[in-house]
C-alpha cells in the first residue's frame, strides 16, 4: 500500500518567498519554503495564519529571469514549536504558462536531486 498520499511529487527545495495575505493587509511574511509542488507548498512561519485565508505568493527560484507568483489558500497552519507553524499553502488557479513553468522547475529539481538554499 502506498503511504504517499499526495497527488503532486513535492521537491525538497527550501526557496525563499515572500507572503501577502490578500484581504488588503499590509503585511509582508518573508520566509523559506521547506517543500514545493505543483499543488502547493510547506512553510515555516514564526506566526499563525488562519487556515481559509487567501495569500500572494512570490517563489524566488535561482536561475530564473523572474520570481513566480501565484495566488494561494491556507490549508494548514500547525504549531510544531514554541516558535514556527507548519503552514500548508495550496496555489489556486494556475493558468496554463504559470503551470508549465512550475511543473519544469519542480521536475528538474527531483530529476537532479538539486538543493536549495536557505
Amino acid at each position: 500500500m502506498d503511504t504517499n498520499r499526495r497527488k503532486y511529487p513535492r521537491a525538497d527545495y527550501p526557496c525563499q518567498l515572500t507572503i501577502w495575505p490578500s484581504a488588503g493587509a499590509t503585511e509582508t511574511i518573508l520566509a523559506n519554503a521547506s517543500n514545493v509542488s505543483i499543488g502547493g507548498l510547506c512553510v515555516f512561519l514564526n506566526h499563525e495564519i488562519t487556515v481559509g485565508t487567501q495569500v500572494d505568493v512570490e517563489l524566488h527560484f535561482p536561475n530564473t529571469a523572474a520570481p513566480f507568483r501565484c495566488r494561494g489558500l491556507v490549508v494548514r497552519c500547525a504549531q510544531e514549536s514554541e516558535k514556527f507553524y507548519n503552514t500548508g499553502i495550496q496555489f489556486e488557479n494556475l493558468d496554463e504558462i504559470r503551470y508549465a513553468f512550475l511543473n519544469g522547475i519542480i521536475s528538474e529539481i527531483i530529476r537532479t536531486g538539486k538543493k536549495g538554499k536557505k
